[in-house]
């Protein structure tokens, strides 16, 4: 078993539909190919864990990095894991602009901050965090 981590901006921003259509068809894609994960997305940015077998989810994430509605995806963590943490989720979302989500059992200040390589590359432990929190909190 296998995760990669990944941030990548949005060439224009998404609206609930075109977040709605992405999920649609992700989730769809996912469980054909045996993927969970979790996608997390704040003001054009991108926050996605990807799980599964090691070769499905590389080539799963170069098709990602050459959808043409993003740009500029780092990858902030790829290891082997023991088992998967989002095993029920084609694809698990969360929208980190949802102004209610402050009251959210476990709300925490880093849900405030970008979604993005700067802030989250060198701090693998509060990336991880983030995924997992929604995993417990849905």
């Amino acid at each position: 078993m296998f995760h990669l981590v990944y941030v990548s901006s949005a060439v224009k921003p998404f609206s609930k539909s075109d977040l709605l259509t992405l999920l649609v068809k992700s989730r769809e894609n996912n469980t054909k190919q045996g993927v969970s994960g979790m996608l997390l997305y704040k003001d054009g940015n991108f926050m996605q864990l990807l799980e599964g077998e090691e070769t499905v989810v590389r080539n799963l994430f170069e098709v990602i990095t050459q959808d043409s509605r993003h740009r500029g995806a780092i990858v902030l963590l790829e290891e082997q894991i023991s088992e998967p943490s989002f095993r029920d989720w084609s694809m698990g979302f969360r929208d980190l602009a949802d102004e209610n989500l402050n009251a959210v059992a476990g709300y925490t200040r880093i849900m405030n901050s970008p979604l993005n390589a700067s802030n989250l590359k060198s701090n693998r432990d509060a990336c991880l965090d983030l995924l997992y929190f929604f995993s417990k909190s849905r």
